[in-house]
């Protein structure tokens, strides 16, 4: 089966710049331009007409309100990748494209026509063009992510188990290790444990603060 050429849709702003990058890029094999359209307002209208590979669109200013666009593009046609032109040169603008606009590629505003094609290409095959510094830039952007998620999960309280429920909730209503467990028919020494395990799961500094939580919480309301 021979593979159909790309089909690209170009959104840009600037009439001159679409109509001679069309004709530029139907010049070259194996790439077909479907459209070419000065605002995203018309794919909104009618998504099903723009069903393509790829978007090429501009990346106007302010950055960050055109790829928040970008991203609703998506919605609409959501199996076609995006390639943002005429990107600014620094660091914040590659990682927004990356992040916000959910780019599969970029061609900087100091890029040239070949740099429009080859990463056409790249995009279409699955790939991604970008100089070693902006794959250092998103190594480590992910890096931190993942620090941060895994922080984040670690400060989080563990689930109690639905014994440790019915201490924690007999705490808030003031009964001490005994009356807990003359109320469970448990030992005494059972409470105790508990009652640690309660404190370390949900890092806790006393019953005080325990009884706290739970009002804080709902946990007896969720538990009932």
């Amino acid at each position: 089966m021979v593979p159909h050429d790309i089909r690209v849709v170009i959104l840009h702003s600037g009439r001159l710049f679409r109509e001679t990058l069309a004709m530029t890029l139907s010049q070259q094999e194996g790439i077909a331009v479907s459209h070419e359209v000065s605002s995203l307002d018309r794919i909104h209208a009618d998504g099903a007409e723009f069903q393509c590979d790829l978007f090429l669109v501009e990346a106007s200013v302010p950055l960050r309100s055109c790829l928040e666009q970008v991203r609703c593009l998506q919605t609409i046609v959501p199996d076609c990748k995006t390639i943002m032109l005429g990107v600014p040169d620094t660091d914040d603008a590659v990682l927004a494209c990356i992040e916000v606009g959910g780019a599969s590629g970029y061609v900087l505003d100091s890029g040239s026509f070949s740099d429009v094609v080859r990463n056409i290409r790249a995009v279409a095959a699955g790939e991604t063009v970008c100089s070693p510094h902006v794959a250092n830039l998103a190594f480590t952007r992910i890096s931190a992510l993942a620090r941060q998620a895994n922080a984040k999960m670690a400060n989080q309280p563990q689930s109690l188990t639905l014994r440790e429920q019915d201490i924690i909730e007999s705490i808030e209503k003031g009964l001490c290790n005994k009356e807990i467990a003359a109320r469970l028919g448990i030992e005494v020494s059972t409470v105790k444990n508990h009652v640690h395990n309660i404190l370390d799961k949900l890092k806790l500094q006393d019953r005080r603060s325990a009884a706290r939580y739970v009002k804080e919480h709902g946990l007896t309301a969720n538990h009932r």
